[in-house]
Formats: C-alpha cells, sequence, structure tokens
C-alpha cells in the first residue's frame, strides 16, 4: 500500500512540475510580509532558521519584518542524479523525471551543516519556500528539539503535498520561485 502512495505522489509531482506558477521578485517581498504578519497574531520567535537554499531569502525577508536574526541550515537529499535529461528524447524525459521524483519522495534529508548558534529553550520558527512532502521540515524540527528548543513552528510560502506549514501564503501547489533553476 505503501508503494502505492509513493508512486501515486510521484506522478503527482511530475505532472506539477509542469504546471508550476510563477512568483515575481515583487510577489515574493508581500508575500513574506504577508507571513509574517500572520506569524506575529498567535507567536513569537526568538529566532528565524532558514533551510537553505529555498528557504535563504523567504526566511530572511521573514525575519527582517519580524526583527529577528536569521540561522541558515543546509538539509539535502543524497540523490546521485543529475538533473539535465531536459535535451533527451520524451520518453527518456518522462522516464527519468519519474524516477528523479521517485527519489525525492524516499531519500530521507540529512543536516549537512550544523547552527552556529545556542537555540536551548528558545522558540524557533523555520522558513522555506515550499513544503512538498514534510520531511526536510521534520529533519529539521527533530535537530532542533534535540538541541532543546522550546518551541518550534514552520512557515512556507507553499505547500505542494496534503501536509501543510502552520504558516502558509499561498494556496497548495506548484509554485516557481525567483531562485528556482528553471525560473527563467
Amino acid at each position: 500500500m505503501n508503494f502505492i502512495v509513493t508512486w501515486l505522489n510521484v506522478f503527482r509531482d511530475v505532472l506539477s512540475d509542469k504546471t508550476r506558477i510563477r512568483v515575481t521578485d515583487q510577489e515574493v517581498g508581500h508575500h513574506c510580509k504577508t507571513l509574517a504578519k500572520a506569524i506575529t497574531r498567535d507567536f513569537r520567535p526568538d529566532l528565524v532558521v532558514a533551510i537553505d537554499t529555498g528557504g535563504s531569502i523567504p526566511g530572511e525577508l521573514i525575519g527582517q519584518c519580524l526583527g529577528l536574526p536569521v540561522v541558515h541550515i543546509v538539509i539535502r537529499r543524497d540523490i546521485k542524479m543529475i538533473r539535465r535529461y531536459g535535451l533527451d528524447p520524451v520518453p527518456l524525459r518522462w522516464i527519468m523525471s519519474l524516477y528523479h521524483h521517485y527519489l525525492f519522495q524516499t531519500a530521507k534529508p540529512i543536516i549537512s551543516t550544523s547552527l552556529p548558534v545556542n537555540v536551548s529553550g528558545k522558540r524557533v520558527l523555520i522558513a522555506d519556500d515550499a513544503m512538498h512532502t514534510g520531511a526536510t521540515v521534520d529533519v529539521a524540527i527533530s535537530y532542533l528539539k534535540k538541541g532543546g528548543v522550546t518551541d518550534v513552528k514552520v512557515a512556507s510560502l507553499s505547500y505542494v503535498g496534503v501536509r501543510m506549514p502552520d504558516y502558509s501564503v499561498l494556496p497548495r501547489g506548484n509554485y516557481c520561485f525567483p531562485w528556482s533553476r528553471d525560473y527563467k
């Protein structure tokens, strides 16, 4: 059953990749301000942890709006595949795209760098651009809780899967941000 759910998620991801909605720099700034306002209604974080690379810009903008320090954490999936198959023949392109999304769904993210600050006893806001499976956020939450964080919330501009972040401004869907590789 788990296998079927994974492959359904893979097909959903591949199809949503073909219909990504572009978000401009100006829209990102506006969305981050809106997100910061929503956060202050019921959560007062001491620190923003931005998940590199997608969460770097939203994390910095949200931290600036909230007047909070921002630290960056690198979390990666160990996928040994180069995503260059855009030039391949169409059938091969689809196969490679399916395989890439399968690896993304099944490879467990790992922390590549540790935080440069002590987070013990702090309330932390994790910032990212998009929440897909939630696996990256789960790794970050686990890491922060081991560091003694008292409360953790997640802010993301968008979400793709069924799992929602605590704070989000864009409706469910797949978005292409200015820092995305395929934005142009």
